[in-house]
């Protein structure tokens, strides 16, 4: 678990850093991505056990790459990824490659430095510095100024970005009178819908999945209530059906929002504590961190329980990005006996390059869980097709416990190979992500592309799956 937190935080140095190569031809992409797949992914072996048939389609897309535009060899790369079918896979542009309909990120007129100085006298109520602080893993974070242009328009425009394909005025977005907006992604391509407005202090932009917060010395809104208004915009929600029916609706257990839903559980224990049911509903939920849900296991659990271990295949990436966490903590005097740990990883690694690492001793360990004396008789967890990774995870931990029980639908199947972390495969204009590590269960007991089977199949009849369980649960 640990070596996931330290490692994501070395995520964005890696991807910045990557950027001052040069662009590739679409050969060079491909035979680079290659590369790296086939001696740096942890699945590689066992998703290619049929080596005519890998090797016939890779020469097929060398064949293509000679005939294939730039603009087009995107599609390449990522008809190369999808053989694998592992969702820990992604590959992406890192700008955009297609601006057909897309509006201008155009550098905007504008003195920074003047705008900052100015704020202290700013009478518009949105004019001032913003940051999307609940950004998603593997997104770019953004410091933006917000003010008001001739037609009335509210223009978002870039003072600092992670990323480096975001330069200082570029146009990040624009707020029209009618409540439109106009948003550029991560890769600068256009998405646009209506955005929601808060206390003059949380912007969201639905269809973009994107939240910015206002940045004040005396802010409107406190920590916790910023926590729960973003929560509320992506559909966390605590909330109570019947006298002995509670629901908590769980969309994400991506890292921004693991004291979301600290905060979220902790201000509504009376309501867990006081309810003889429980509905989790999960779908939609594609993971993020195991931390996410720790906190719900004393409420579901009913004896300890028992998960399988993982290996991590040691690569110089692996290696590369830990010695970058020890570099960016070494003065903290609270972190000497974590930076020793994670050097005698890297002296594992470093001697194990190319082999699986194991860093415990044994393949499996024993989760002790303290069920809370008050938690709730009966457990519904409900999922579908679309929870994956860590919120998987959770579905095999509850599935332990004997209160509960999981309705809906065969989850998506991405458990096997997880962690997934930002590769440099030698072409700056795309990233790629691949997973770290693979399970102990296999290959005995694999996840990836069958799912995991709920105990009672919600088939498309169910038209309100929360009425159902809620139905089960009290019947």
């Amino acid at each position: 678990m640990k070596l996931k937190i330290i490692f994501s935080l070395t995520l964005l140095s890696i991807t910045c850093t990557a950027f001052a190569q040069n662009v590739c031809e679409c050969t060079a992409a491909l035979d680079g991505l290659i590369v790296k797949i086939e001696s740096e992914y942890p699945g590689f072996e066992e998703k290619t056990k049929d080596k005519i048939l890998y090797n016939n389609f890779k020469q097929q897309l060398r064949q293509q790459t000679n005939d294939t535009e730039k603009n087009k060899c995107f599609e390449l790369l990522k008809k190369y990824t999808s053989f694998f079918r592992d969702g820990h896979i992604w590959i992406y542009p890192a700008t955009s490659i297609n601006t057909k309909g897309a509006g201008s990120t155009d550098l905007f007129n504008i003195d920074i430095e003047k705008f900052t100085m100015g704020l202290k006298i700013a009478q518009d109520p949105l004019e001032g510095v913003w940051k999307n602080e609940f950004e998603w893993t593997g997104g770019a974070v953004y410091e933006i100024g917000i003010t008001k242009g001739k037609d009335g328009t509210q223009i978002g425009f870039v003072i600092s970005s992670s990323s480096a394909f975001w330069k200082p005025t570029e146009t990040k977005f624009r707020l029209y009178p009618n409540g439109k907006y106009e948003f550029y992604a991560f890769d600068k391509t256009l998405k646009t819908g209506h955005y929601e407005l808060f206390n003059n202090s949380i912007i969201h932009f639905k269809e973009a999945r994107a939240t910015f917060i206002k940045q004040s010395s005396q802010p409107n809104l406190t920590q916790y209530q910023v926590k729960r208004k973003v929560g509320e915009f992506y559909g966390f929600e605590v909330k109570k059906l019947s006298s002995q029916t509670t629901l908590i609706v769980l969309p994400s257990f991506d890292y921004p929002f693991v004291d979301v839903i600290k905060d979220m559980v902790a201000s509504n224990r009376a309501l867990l504590e006081g309810s003889k049911n429980l509905i989790i509903d999960i779908r939609g939920n594609s993971g993020g961190t195991d931390n996410a849900y720790d906190l719900l296991l004393p409420y579901i659990g009913t004896n300890p329980i028992r998960n399988m271990g993982v290996e991590y295949l040691a690569t110089q990436t692996l290696v590369n990005g830990l010695e970058t966490y020890v570099k960016t903590v070494r003065n903290d005097k609270n972190k000497q006996g974590e930076i020793d740990t994670v050097r005698q990883w890297i002296g594992l690694y470093e001697k194990n390059m190319g082999k699986f690492v194991n860093l415990k001793e044994s393949s499996f360990s024993i989760q002790q869980v303290i069920p809370n004396s008050r938690s709730p008789i009966a457990v519904v967890i409900l999922t579908d097709k679309r929870v994956g990774s860590s919120a998987e995870n959770f579905v095999m931990k509850a599935k332990q416990s004997k209160k509960v029980k999981i309705l809906g639908t065969v989850t998506s199947g991405g458990l096997d190979y997880a962690a997934a972390r930002m590769f440099n495969f030698g072409c700056p204009e795309y990233l790629l992500q691949l997973p770290t590590y693979r399970s102990l269960r296999l290959p005995d007991y694999p996840i990836d592309n069958i799912g995991m089977q709920p105990d009672i199949f919600l088939d498309k009849s169910v038209s309100d799956w929360i009425k159902f369980a809620l139905d089960y649960l009290e019947y």
